[in-house]
């Protein structure tokens, strides 16, 4: 059977045609190549048969070249030789020139990861442009059996668990690799027999890069000792674990569904007391699963991640947390375990955590010097020590209640209430008492009472007199308003001719928006 059928008949047995546009990741190498001329292949003997499976047209193809700017004419001479290749071919092609050694650092990541991110963000902002009215896009790698070969062995020694030696899947997460069944020599024999051009990246020989230590050294090794090729044990491994993992996902899914507890900043989490009641066969896996609905991906969570996570949810209810590779963080809040990505704030900038009321306001460092409220009207730009947060403060008089509108950066109180009042990060004596409340509490109690994890609490941007907090952007206030039921309390007590104005001078109406940088730069 010829490549092309072969590849027809595993795309087909996967479902890896059910969608309208496939984006192609094609580097000019041999395998991206072959990947591409096979699709397109099989595009024209769809069309030439009046249809694909199931009656549906054969997806639209979209090629995607990320031009790395790693090695200079060479790496330039890849790019024309892809758009010659999508040419003839009559395929569009969707170009990236992105400096990836500048990504790298910025970073913090190999070269190598910060060259696969760059690549998958480009093809999945190729393949989301595909997608109006409601169409579906995958996007296509051209991974072989030797990848997937090095991939179970790379995960095997990372310590990624069963599903690390499972390898990479046909379909998954919109990404397919319609080659995985192929070998390297089928593709190169395709190419010969086809007279297909390629480029030869001579950074594949570099055995600086992990894949291709593992390719061109470790492997060759083990066929040497073993005295016999390595990947296709390696593979059948892989197709056995699989179907246990096929099992325990089933379970996990439906554990988390019936158990997931809503968290900050779009994040679901687990009670402990799941994990802590469950096999630890299952606990590990639903690990694993909030990991990899979280970042995308669980292949770089290792054993020891696992281990030290579950260590965390068996030592009490809250307000612990554990470092993870590339910026991330395991914590538990309320007894319930929950994963995020501190990235901005490890790097001094602002940000927001989602709170079921709205987001709070984050600064970019623990202990922003304070900002008074401006005078109103006015404007004023609240700066931490290191003058990357954005915010700016602004104040403007209420002079109809029709200009009143809502939203979780936005407070009303009167003007008397807002002398001396500054725009800080919270302190140890803080005590907050909500509009409304017959009594008030520390606010670490608050904030706690709120299920606002620790490491939050410290960056978040509040309005305050002396020790008393007045408004926490995103989740209360305790002077004044901020939605329509606490705006009917606060006209009943305050306002007497709400038509004519909000009284005198000092209890004028203001409005107190903070704004971002990008809010500022569209107004």
């Amino acid at each position: 059977m010829s490549l092309t059928a072969e590849c027809r008949a595993f795309c087909r047995t996967h479902g890896l045609f059910h969608c309208q546009t496939i984006v192609v990741g094609v580097s000019g190498g041999a395998d991206s190549v072959c990947l591409l001329h096979v699709l397109h292949t099989l595009s024209e003997e769809a069309g030439s048969e009046d249809g694909a499976e199931d009656g549906a047209a054969f997806p639209v193809l979209v090629a995607a070249h990320v031009n790395h700017g790693l090695r200079g004419d060479a790496a330039d001479r890849d790019e024309e030789h892809v758009r010659s290749l999508c040419e003839s071919l009559h395929i569009r092609l969707a170009v990236k020139k992105a400096d990836v050694a500048a990504v790298s650092g910025e970073k913090k990541i190999s070269l190598e990861e910060a060259g696969r991110w760059v690549r998958y963000s480009f093809f999945k902002e190729t393949a989301d442009a595909c997608t109006a009215d409601g169409q579906t896009a995958y996007i296509a790698v051209a991974h072989h059996r030797e990848d997937q070969a090095e991939t179970i062995l790379m995960n095997l020694f990372r310590g990624t668990g069963p599903d690390g030696l499972c390898g990479m899947r046909p379909k998954y997460r919109g990404v397919i690799r319609p080659l995985l069944f192929a070998s390297k020599s089928d593709i190169t024999e395709y190419l010969r027999i086809h007279f297909l051009e390629y480029s030869e990246d001579a950074s594949n020989q570099v055995n600086h890069f992990t894949r291709n230590r593992w390719r061109n050294q470790i492997l060759p090794l083990i066929a040497d000792v073993s005295r016999k090729d390595p990947v296709l044990p390696l593979l059948q491994t892989a197709e056995i674990v699989s179907d246990d993992r096929d099992y325990f996902e089933s379970r996990v899914q439906e554990i988390v569904r019936c158990n997931a507890v809503a968290g900050g900043s779009d994040a679901r989490g687990i009670p402990c007391e799941v994990l802590r009641r469950e096999h630890r066969a299952i606990s590990s896996r639903i690990i694993r699963f909030l990991y990899a609905e979280k970042f995308s991906s669980g292949t770089d969570l290792s054993y020891a991640h696992v281990v030290s996570i579950l260590s965390l949810t068996e030592a009490g209810p809250g307000g612990r947390r554990i470092a993870l590779p590339h910026g991330r963080l395991a914590y538990v809040s309320g007894d319930v375990l929950f994963f995020e990505d501190l990235t901005d704030l490890h790097r001094g900038r602002p940000g927001t955590w989602m709170t079921k009321t709205g987001p709070l306001l984050l600064s970019g460092s623990v202990d922003m010097p304070e900002t008074a409220l401006p005078a109103c009207p006015g404007r004023r730009s609240v700066m931490d020590k290191n003058s990357k947060t954005s915010f700016q403060v602004e104040t403007i008089f209420v002079e109809n209640p029709m200009q009143v509108v809502y939203n979780s950066r936005t407070w009303y109180c009167t003007c008397d209430k807002l002398q001396g009042a500054v725009i800080r990060t919270r302190r140890k004596d803080d005590w907050f008492s909500a509009a409304g409340s017959a009594g008030g509490k520390p606010l670490r109690r608050f904030l706690t009472d709120r299920k606002i994890p620790a490491f939050t609490r410290d960056r978040i941007l509040l309005a305050a007199k002396d020790s008393q907090v007045l408004w926490i952007p995103g989740i209360g206030h305790a002077e004044g308003f901020a939605d329509e039921i606490s705006r009917r309390r606060f006209d009943e007590s305050q306002v007497q001719n709400a038509g004519e104005g909000y009284g005198s001078a000092d209890q004028k109406l203001c409005r107190i928006t903070i704004y971002d940088i990008n809010d500022q730069e569209e107004q």
